[in-house]
């Protein structure tokens, strides 16, 4: 998960440390020197990431860069290379528990009776939890870049036209079923709201990372109205996949089937177990929301919090300090809200999408383009039957424009964001990436080609 660069303090305060421990640690783990890398800049973090995968799994550079997105650092990394298999197995094996551990940390959070120790408690290990989650998230990235780089070279290797190549790569990592795609599956069911919630109370409804935004515990009764379900379909991806598996095994020979076999199953368990990973955090970064709210209920018993909003307008320090009786009054907390409300006023936009079209799902298709602004909170109100819906950095609750689409293209996605996740295990036509298609107007016809890693729109 891509931590954004501009973030509440509060989600600053956490997050950005606990990327850049969690980086260094990996590092370790993964035996690879590299560069300090500033973890406010999502590039650098992909950067970086790539270039512990290109050490481990010796793979062609321009693939894994590819498939994450990602800018090499000034100074390649140094390290033996070569035991991505190896470290990626262990991952496998270790993750479990630590998705145990997360999960539970997270439910006994939600179920505390606080009490001022209480909460004091909860806050020294909030970072330390995040840090876990995101160590979890960039190994399982980089394990799953790297396997994913290879699986398809080894299906390049039999296949001598590369665009039939590639689209049988789709096909062979389509209908996997993650965290992502239950939610989806659930919510194009018959689902009370109550059920949503406890299931997947914890997803975040917008961008990933904000720890002050609502959760999906939070969406509106109105968000669950039910929509026809265009083209994303479980049953026909995983259809798709085992197709997809048989010609690839006939075409792979019997001394070659082995190898692919292997690959494509790490491969397989890799995409699911980092789509968990994302899934462990949000059930942390859900828990350090639940605190933060609990906090802000303290902090207003003396009037030094007005708003529950306000908390989040500080940094997890701060709040200590407001807590432990260190600030007196409501004047630290004003001054402090009032100087970063008006450095938000003034702050610089988001850097500008990147350009590196990946397709991540489906076929090629083709639909009118209708384009989703951040302000929207899911599919606007009358659109055609199979579009194709445009967005910056595609979040749960744009769900209903997402399963009533032909076919998606997310300005700001790579290979393990949100989307791509969901709309492989659907084998929904996705693109992922690509600023040159960031200034696409409405009216338009657009032809999405993800084998190829491109669109194409016609007036």
């Amino acid at each position: 998960m891509d931590i954004p660069t501009y973030l509440t303090p509060f989600s600053h305060s956490i997050l950005h440390p606990a990327q850049e421990h969690a980086l260094a640690r990996l590092a370790r783990v993964c035996q690879i020197a590299i560069p300090s890398v500033p973890p406010a800049n999502p590039t650098q973090v992909r950067g970086a990431l790539a270039q512990i995968a290109i050490a481990s799994w010796r793979v062609p550079p321009f693939r894994i860069e590819h498939l994450l997105a990602a800018e090499q650092l000034e100074n390649s990394p140094q390290g033996k290379g070569g035991p991505g298999h190896k470290l990626a197995q262990q991952f496998l094996k270790t993750f479990p528990s630590a998705y145990a551990r997360l999960r539970k940390w997270a439910r006994w959070v939600f179920t505390s009776e606080w009490s001022q120790a209480q909460l004091l408690q909860v806050m020294e290990e909030i970072e330390p939890m995040a840090t876990e989650a995101l160590f979890w998230v960039d190994g399982l990235a980089m394990s799953a870049a790297g396997s994913y780089a290879q699986l398809g070279e080894l299906v390049r290797k039999k296949e001598k036209d590369p665009d039939r190549g590639d689209v049988l790569l789709l096909g062979l990592v389509a209908g996997l079923e993650t965290p992502d795609s239950r939610l989806i599956q659930a919510l194009t069911s018959d689902i009370s709201h109550q059920e949503l919630s406890e299931r997947f109370g914890h997803h975040p409804l917008g961008q990933e990372g904000e720890i002050a935004q609502p959760r999906m515990g939070d969406m509106a009764t109105s968000l669950l109205a039910p929509v026809e379900v265009w083209n994303w379909d479980l049953v026909r991806a995983q259809e798709r996949q085992i197709d997809a598996t048989r010609q690839a095994l006939a075409q792979a020979g019997m001394l070659g089937r082995s190898g692919l076999r292997k690959t494509l199953d790490l491969t397989h368990r890799l995409l699911i177990a980092h789509a968990e990973a994302r899934d462990a955090l949000a059930y942390v970064l859900a828990a350090a929301r639940h605190w933060a709210r609990a906090a802000a209920a303290e902090g207003a018993e003396d009037n030094r919090i007005h708003h529950e909003e306000e908390i989040f307008m500080l940094e997890i320090e701060e709040i200590k300090q407001m807590m432990t009786g260190e600030w007196h009054s409501r004047d630290h907390v004003e001054t402090l809200i009032h100087q970063r409300r008006q450095r938000d006023e003034n702050a610089s936009p988001e850097p500008q999408h990147h350009d590196h079209p990946l397709g991540v799902a489906g076929y090629d298709t083709e639909g009118d383009l209708v384009l989703l602004a951040p302000s929207e909170r899911s599919s606007p109100p009358a659109v055609p039957d199979g579009f194709i819906a445009l967005a910056k950095a595609w979040r749960p609750a744009w769900w209903q424009a997402l399963v009533r689409a032909e076919g998606i293209i997310d300005l700001d996605g790579h290979l393990l964001s949100w989307a791509a996740s969901v709309a492989r295990s659907g084998d929904l036509p996705a693109l992922m990436g690509g600023g040159r298609y960031e200034h696409w107007q409405e009216p338009a016809r657009v032809h999405l080609d993800p084998a190829r890693h491109r669109a194409k729109m016609w007036a």
